[in-house]
């Protein structure tokens, strides 16, 4: 209960400290945003059927705007001094990165489920009658997502030029994530079946082994 309620607090503060400086999340919702207009104007819409072809294109346009956001999870702590303080005030190092686990958690589900809209509106992707299994592969997609995303985060915050190596090390390991992404979305907007897809059993390993590792971990990562 005591690692929940330090982790709350610092999720907290995650959201009051974006909501008041708004320079991560504008810049991810705009790059998402006129990705899908350039989309819109460049693809031929008339005949084209983007339930396939158009999940690769969301889920990459998501890779790049979350990592706009989440690169900053711990950048900013170690520019202004405040990481070992945060350190001190909890109790648990294992606390901060659940907290910014959540962040990132609930700021991908709002990027996605923005992307979802967009897409069905401009790209005519056929999400209005799969929004359920669309929800629930983006959420599976997002846990993994933000849990490669904060730990990575956290081992390259104190290295000169981190946000030019944040992606070359995030982008990788995400490969396996974004196949089944792609993958399940496809058969999603398509009305197929999700449950006893490969492709599932890929996402729902994922995330558990990442998560798990990076909670474990992460100790480690704060130590350096």
């Amino acid at each position: 209960m005591r690692l929940l309620r330090s982790a709350l607090i610092v999720f907290g503060k995650e959201i009051r400290e974006e909501a008041r400086r708004k320079e991560s999340f504008l810049a991810s919702f705009f790059f998402s945003f006129i990705s899908i207009v350039l989309f819109h104007f460049s693809l031929d819409l008339t005949g084209a059927d983007l339930s396939r072809e158009g999940s690769g294109l969301l889920w990459l346009i998501i890779l790049f705007a979350g990592s706009l956001f989440t690169g900053n999870s711990f950048r900013k702590e170690e520019e202004n001094g405040t990481f070992q303080a945060l350190l001190l005030a909890v109790s648990d190092s294992g606390a901060i990165f659940l907290g910014k686990y959540l962040a990132n958690l609930a700021f991908m589900t709002s990027l996605g489920f923005f992307l979802l809209f967009l897409s069905g509106a401009l790209l005519n992707m056929p999400v209005w009658n799969a929004l359920l299994p669309l929800a629930f592969v983006f959420t599976l997609v997002n846990a993994g997502y933000s849990s490669l995303a904060t730990m990575i985060s956290a081992l390259l915050s104190k290295e000169k030029g981190s946000a030019l190596l944040y992606p070359l090390v995030l982008y990788p390991l995400l490969v396996p994530l974004f196949m089944a992404a792609a993958a399940l979305t496809g058969t999603a907007m398509a009305s197929g079946p999700l449950l006893g897809s490969p492709w599932l059993r890929l996402l729902v390993l994922f995330d558990i082994l990442f998560f798990v590792a990076c909670m474990l971990l992460f100790e480690y990562a704060a130590e350096e």
